[in-house]
């Protein structure tokens, strides 16, 4: 009887701990759930204002939403036009500091926040690329996301230019806060110099 008695006291403090960690878990969900639909709200707004400034050059419905991966995590899904970048801008600073190589895989979106993981996926082939976000762009009217020359080979729009895309945006985590969160399209770009 008395070791049930040193058992009970120890199985209650295990449960408590496992539900504190739980319930941290619960917050730090909805508080990236939370910033997801705030940046998805900003994307959607300027992929409106992308959308209308197609006009006959529009390959694909402009959508944004919010998802969750079988893990739970929040991914931001936008449908729109991609095109590429690269040689003239070789070498040039990007949004977040970094010289621009045509041989790595980024991409440079006008909202998502600098440093965000993104699968790329070309509607037309269905081949995808993964990129991370450093620059902001693109400077055309009614494209989404520029991505460098080498994404776009791997994505096979480098004949046409321009291709109709799924972008699965994986924001960098809450846990480790980035400077790129307060930063804005008015700073100066590869495609500013």
């Amino acid at each position: 009887m008395a070791k049930m008695h040193h058992f009970a006291p120890n199985l209650i403090f295990s449960l408590l701990a496992f539900c504190a960690c739980a319930r941290s878990n619960d917050i730090e969900d909805t508080k990236d759930t939370q910033k997801a639909e705030r940046v998805a709200e900003t994307v959607r707004q300027k992929a409106q204002v992308s959308e209308k400034a197609e006009g006959s050059h529009d390959l694909v419905k402009d959508k944004v939403s919010v998802k969750k991966t079988a893990k739970g995590e929040p991914v931001i899904e936008q449908t729109g036009e991609a095109s590429s970048y690269g040689q003239r801008f070789q070498g040039k600073t990007t949004a977040n500091g970094e010289k621009f190589d045509k041989n790595d895989l980024t991409a440079a979106h006008p909202t998502l926040p600098l440093g965000t993981k993104a699968k790329v996926t070309n509607l037309e082939t269905g081949k995808s690329v993964d990129v991370r976000i450093n620059d902001r762009g693109p400077h055309v009217k009614g494209r989404d996301i520029d991505v460098s020359q080498s994404a776009a080979n791997k994505l096979g729009i480098t004949k046409a230019g321009i291709a109709p895309v799924k972008i699965e945006a994986k924001l960098p985590s809450s846990k480790t806060p980035t400077s790129s969160e307060s930063s804005s399209a008015s700073e100066e770009t590869a495609h500013d110099k």
